[in-house]
């Protein structure tokens, strides 16, 4: 191909070049003017010509060049399209095993002290309600960092046991329902290297303890969190690992930034795929079929939630449109945004009180919030636009990260600049809640526990928040 265009092209120069002097210039240099008192005109037919057949083979150059540039592109087109359905009709591989056998890895304990509220210092030790007691706003623990907080997850079967991860291989651990954390390090993660990890996501599930770091990272503990194992990651793994949930003894679920899902039963020594291709080949299987955005997709979501029942939500890289998943499926669904607006976070509606409560809500860039109170929005072809409601809130431009249902009716939304809403309508309408306004930080997460009863908040600053209710 590269041949023929560049042949062409050297004739078509070399006819052109050959024949642009030949018709630009007259046939016969004229003689001397004469003066004569009267013009003669001279008849039509003898009147010197001048060589059209030049004009033709330019004309005709013309023409080669431009046919050879056209299959160039069209050959480049057909190349790079071949190159697209090599890359993304690879399938997700059904198994994976470990590379190797995990390697345990030595924590060491730094006690923090007992934590206290950061406004106001001392005197808010006194002032602090007690664990069991219910808070009329939230309140601020100190865990003596700056770094910021991802995660926080705590024990169904024992409530008092939690941990929480954040960068810089930040881990701390509670044994006494959140009153007080200490803080505990990994010595040989990086084996010698200078590496920091950010740790993105924690589960407890009983002594199960996973956690999921970034560069791809697993740790796995047995015993509660007193002993640790680096579990190795495949290199054949689609993506980095991004959610990770415990399912009990040595089992858990794992999710990509790429979409794949894998479960393993046998402490991650082997995986099974959930999915049958990545997020990007379904992408290019239905580019066409109405998904706006789709073909401008980077090839990974910035955002990954799962409910209960093992469903999943996804956002998009950009937020031009976001995914589902429900198990069974082979595939990831894609879906339209609802507005020119992109997404800026999304997730379940389900409430901590274990109550039934169907739909998911929305963010959108500039502070926008929507919900949607029942099914559809993870059906194939669903109209988004129908389903989701914009709900009344006066966030001022601010982005909305995270939502927790605490109840199917009361709800707290968290977003940058430290601002909290609540709701008490299910998110139709929300109010401001000033407990974090002078906090200057990002609130990234927020869960509740024990059925609703405690609620917790992790962003930017090492800023955690914590509030208890009413049963």
């Amino acid at each position: 191909m590269v041949f023929r265009f560049r042949s062409a092209l050297a004739l078509a120069i070399v006819l052109v070049t050959a024949c642009v002097p030949a018709w630009m210039m007259p046939s016969s240099f004229p003689k001397a003017p004469k003066i004569v008192s009267t013009p003669r005109l001279e008849p039509l037919a003898s009147r010197p010509a001048r060589p059209t057949c030049t004009l033709g083979l330019a004309f005709a150059a013309c023409a080669i060049a431009g046919h050879a540039l056209r299959n160039r592109r069209l050959g480049a087109a057909q190349q790079a399209r071949q190159v697209r359905t090599k890359v993304y009709s690879t399938a997700v591989p059904k198994q994976l095993e470990a590379p190797e056998e995990p390697v345990a890895v030595e924590t060491v304990e730094v006690s923090r002290g007992q934590l206290v509220r950061g406004s106001i210092g001392s005197m808010a030790l006194a002032l602090a309600p007690p664990a069991h007691a219910a808070a009329p706003t939230w309140v601020q623990y100190d865990l003596n960092t700056g770094e910021t907080l991802y995660d926080i997850d705590f024990d169904e079967k024992d409530p008092n046991h939690g941990f929480i991860v954040g960068a810089r291989a930040l881990f701390y651990e509670t044994k006494d329902g959140g009153n007080r954390w200490v803080s505990r390090s990994f010595a040989n993660l990086g084996k010698g290297e200078d590496i920091s990890y950010r740790f993105q996501t924690v589960s407890v599930n009983g002594d199960e303890v996973w956690i999921v770091g970034k560069p791809p990272l697993l740790l796995h503990s047995k015993d509660g969190g007193k002993s640790w194992k680096k579990v190795p990651v495949s290199r054949k793994l689609p993506g980095e690992p991004k959610v990770i949930v415990s399912l009990g003894p040595g089992k858990a679920e794992m999710a990509t930034n790429s979409g794949a899902i894998y479960v393993t039963e046998n402490d991650g020594k082997n995986w099974s795929s959930q999915v049958s291709e990545t997020i990007d080949a379904t992408l290019n299987r239905v580019s066409a079929s109405g998904v706006s955005g789709g073909s401008y997709f980077t090839g990974s979501v910035k955002s990954i939630k799962r409910d209960a029942s093992g469903r999943y939500l996804a956002v998009a890289q950009r937020g031009n449109f976001y995914l589902s998943f429900t198990p069974g499926d082979e595939r990831w669904l894609p879906h339209n945004r609802i507005s020119a607006r992109r997404i800026q976070g999304m997730g379940f509606r389900d409430a901590a009180d274990g109550e039934k409560q169907d739909g998911a809500w929305m963010s959108l860039n500039g502070g926008v919030l929507t919900t949607c109170e029942k099914e559809g929005f993870m059906d194939l072809g669903s109209d988004t636009k129908e389903l989701f409601q914009v709900s009344k809130i006066r966030s001022g431009g601010i982005g909305i990260i995270d939502i927790g249902f605490r109840t199917p009716t009361e709800a707290y939304a968290t977003g940058g600049s430290g601002v909290i809403y609540q709701t008490k309508d299910g998110g139709k309408t929300w109010s401001f809640d000033p407990s974090a306004k002078d906090l200057p930080c990002n609130l990234y997460n927020v869960k509740f526990f024990q059925n609703g009863k405690v609620g917790y908040m992790v962003g930017s600053a090492g800023i955690l928040l914590r509030r208890t209710f009413e049963a």
